[in-house]
């Protein structure tokens, strides 16, 4: 910005310099032209920027890079491509010398591209900027294909992020309007009319539609288990809020929001043991192709709730905290078109005492091809009690992967 202020100003002085003399003008219209020129490039980069950012929320990959004269040329998976340029160097500061690729000359001028530069590794393209961020894009064979066995995908992420929603409109019960993921996040944790309504006929339900497919429902009260979107986050997750029900209103959130610094990520709540199938339905909370198709998620990434962290942190009314044999897992179960298993995979939210704070992928891809799956816990011994398990049976997940072929 400064660069093309400076520009601006050097031409309404050189007009200014000249102001009722006779001279050639064609200077000034060749500075004029050198700034519309910059802000035509600096406006293709944030384009250039918004579809990186675009692919990266979309779950595409990269399936071919090409160095030219220009820059650097990604093409998806969907077919699509995008430049990214390598921009001129910068001029000469007092004592200072040229930048290169666009980046900036020491002690002389900013070059004039977003981007500083383009790593290829054999499973990703790295981009950095200018400003220091950097964008990580997978390559096809890594997270985004597969040619083994004469087999190849492509990948579609389920974000929960409202930039990618698919959904046409409907309406829940209570007459709430759901045009956007964030419109199924509950306006507090615990006993929130979208989460805690007692349902009747009516389901608290979102369908990720043209996009994976994933579907997912319940018809109960969210005590008696689901999935919900939030976005809720509490850093201090060791502190209770205020009032008797504390504990519960950290159950939607997490201490770091959605996957890859997003606002939008699910929370799972729900199991069955040998209590609580006795007193309540306690059928497993799943997430399944609408449309009936049998499809490989390949993963998910995962993270504990700030429920589950001050449970084996601190300890509850419920339970104490966890010690070094601790341990808890989420159980994934998968389903074929037949409803037969076809497998199960775990992941551990607990290890010997060491939670899981931070996202971490979890690959479901051995899981093979299914409609739905199911998710359970397990737990050790000290977090087993008289009534069933003692820790809460939460955790948060985002960024579903799904195999398409």
């Amino acid at each position: 910005m400064r660069k093309f202020m400076y520009l601006a100003l050097s031409v309404v002085a050189m007009l200014m310099s000249v102001t009722g003399c006779s001279y050639d003008d064609g200077a000034v219209w060749d500075k004029m032209g050198e700034l519309e020129s910059e802000i035509d490039q600096n406006r293709e980069d944030i384009e250039t920027l918004s579809a990186l950012m675009d692919a990266l929320s979309g779950g595409k990959v990269i399936i071919s890079t090409e160095t030219t004269d220009e820059g650097v040329i990604l093409t998806f998976s969907d077919g699509s491509k995008v430049t990214i340029r390598n921009g001129a160097d910068g001029k000469d500061g007092e004592n200072g010398k040229d930048g290169e690729n666009g980046t900036d000359g020491k002690d002389g001028a900013d070059g004039d591209s977003l981007f500083e530069s383009v790593e290829e590794t054999d499973t990703e393209v790295i981009i950095t900027l200018t400003d220091g961020r950097v964008i990580r894009l997978p390559k096809a064979g890594s997270e985004g294909g597969n040619e083994n066995e004469g087999e190849t995908y492509t990948l579609r992420t389920l974000s929960f992020e409202d930039i990618d929603a698919k959904f046409a409109g409907y309406t829940l019960y209570g007459g709430a309007e759901i045009n956007t993921w964030s419109d199924l996040i509950d306006d507090v944790q615990y006993g929130g009319s979208l989460t805690y309504t007692d349902f009747g006929e009516d389901v608290y339900y979102w369908y990720d539609e043209g996009n994976t497919e994933l579907y997912h429902s319940f018809t109960t009260p969210y005590w008696g288990g689901g999935h919900v979107v939030s976005n809720y986050v509490i850093e201090d997750y060791a502190t209770l809020p205020e009032g008797h029900n504390g504990w519960y209103e950290l159950q939607m959130a997490n201490p770091i929001g959605g996957h890859n610094s997003s606002a939008n990520f699910a929370v799972h709540n729900g199991y069955s043991d040998f209590f609580n199938s006795q007193i309540y339905d306690s059928s497993l909370q799943t997430l399944e192709f609408a449309d009936g198709v049998e499809r490989i998620i390949d993963h998910m990434y995962v993270t504990n709730t700030c429920y589950v962290l001050n449970s084996l942190t601190v300890g509850d009314g419920f339970n104490s905290p966890a010690s070094e044999t601790t341990y808890i897992k989420i159980v994934a179960y998968g389903y074929n078109a037949n409803d037969e298993e076809t497998g199960s995979v775990e992941f551990a939210l607990c290890e010997n005492g060491v939670l899981v704070t931070e996202w971490t992928k979890w690959d479901l891809s051995s899981l093979g091809k299914v409609v739905k799956i199911a998710f359970n816990f397990s737990a050790s011994e000290d977090q087993i009690g008289s009534y069933g398990m003692n820790c809460p049976a939460y955790f948060s997940y985002d960024d579903v992967a799904v195999r398409w072929e």
